[in-house]
């Protein structure tokens, strides 16, 4: 049978959720473990929990392959901010290499227009790394996800609370002053599920996180070095749990710094783009979306 004829591809239904979060699991699964490394989703009941909560929104898009009534893979694009973000996209394991893949990626690009795309990959999965390259996208920066409770003195005169709604002028100009957009929407759904947070130093937002206990959704900028340590810092405080982030390791001074406070390296990632992609300035970190 030739894979890349034998299915067809249709908008992802709120049916499709358990289907579609049990191929995100042993998907994730397996090609982590094949590496040594955990794997994004630790239950499938987090792979439901997002399953359900991409399928719903009105402000992503999602498509299943499908074969004989059986859904083969998904995938999806994050639409309401203007850079679009891709993912998860997984494939069932034993049909992959087969090109559903390739039209799922395929079908996104489509879907994204003009519109600028980004993701992220597992740096070790470089079957994805070929796919992503093979469709336009461009590496943009290493990453590594890191996690733990930092722990350092935080210096006087600069404060970490929870962000509130009034915030969130304040955190979209550090934003489009760090990479040239907004991800206001963004914000605002971190706000109702994530529990973000900003620091301020001299009465002002210098910084925010959206998600400091999630690094999946977890993205983040700050004016200096030192206000998104002490953000980090004071995460952990506030929150009693470890803060988790992909750092772009390419800001060496710093991943020194946060390793010095006791974090840890869990795994190697990659940000790619295609379309415009402004190279950012300041101290940032992104999400698992982008």
């Amino acid at each position: 049978m030739t894979h890349q004829t034998a299915f067809t591809l249709r908008p992802v239904a709120s049916e499709d959720a358990e289907t579609c979060a049990s191929i995100i699991f042993r998907a994730f699964g397996r090609i982590s473990a094949a590496h040594g490394f955990p794997s994004d989703f630790a239950t499938e009941a987090a792979a439901l929990g997002l399953a359900r909560a991409f399928i719903g929104s009105p402000a992503i898009f999602g498509v299943v392959a499908v074969r004989d009534g059986r859904i083969l893979g998904s995938n999806f694009l994050s639409e309401a901010d203007p850079v679009r973000a891709v993912g998860p996209i997984t494939v069932e394991p034993e049909v992959q290499s087969g090109g559903v893949g390739r039209r799922l990626m395929r079908a996104v690009i489509e879907r994204a227009g003009s519109a600028p795309i980004r993701l992220v990959q597992a740096a070790y999965n470089t079957s994805s790394f070929s796919l992503y390259a093979s469709l336009g996208f461009e590496v943009k920066e290493p990453l590594l996800h890191l996690a733990g409770t930092p722990r350092a003195p935080v210096p006087s005169g600069i404060t970490v609370r929870p962000m509130t709604r009034a915030d969130i002028p304040s955190c979209d100009a550090l934003c489009e002053a760090t990479h040239g957009i907004t991800r206001h929407h963004e914000l605002g759904q971190a706000l109702s599920q994530f529990g973000p947070m900003v620091v301020e130093r001299g009465g002002r937002v210098t910084g925010y996180a959206t998600a400091p206990n999630l690094w999946l959704m977890n993205h983040g900028v700050a004016e200096t070095e030192t206000d998104l340590m002490t953000l980090l810092i004071g995460c952990a405080a506030a929150t009693g749990q470890p803060v988790s982030l992909l750092l772009p390791v390419r800001q060496t001074s710093l991943f020194r710094r946060v390793l010095e406070t006791g974090m840890r390296v869990i795994q190697p990632m990659t940000l790619m783009a295609k379309g415009t992609y402004r190279e950012p300035r300041g101290c940032w970190f992104p999400s698992v979306l982008y």
